[in-house]
């Protein structure tokens, strides 16, 4: 597990403000069955700003969380990391 959680999530660490927000993107994401809307207003966001972060989790993973490939990997690798409480602990 730990390693699909390194393959996988750790290029989030490059963000601006860490990896912990864009988990929270994809786990409200993946929580509200994949609709963007549902998603934003979970964390108080603007759909706009929910779709940004969507779109800067691609950009870093290159894992689309729209495609039904790209998001069994993600949530397989989001549900680790929080198994694992990355990116509080190390791996």
């Amino acid at each position: 597990m730990a390693d699909l959680v390194r393959s996988v999530l750790v290029p989030l660490q490059q963000a601006r403000g860490g990896a912990q927000p864009l988990l929270e993107t994809l786990t409200a994401y993946f929580d509200s069955g994949c609709v963007a809307a549902e998603a934003a207003r979970r964390l108080s966001l603007s759909v706009r700003a929910f779709t940004y972060r969507l779109e800067r989790i691609q950009h870093l993973t290159g894992a689309n969380p729209a495609d039904p490939v790209h998001r069994y990997t993600l949530q397989t690798a989001v549900i680790g990391a929080r198994l694992l409480d990355w990116p509080a602990k190390t791996l």
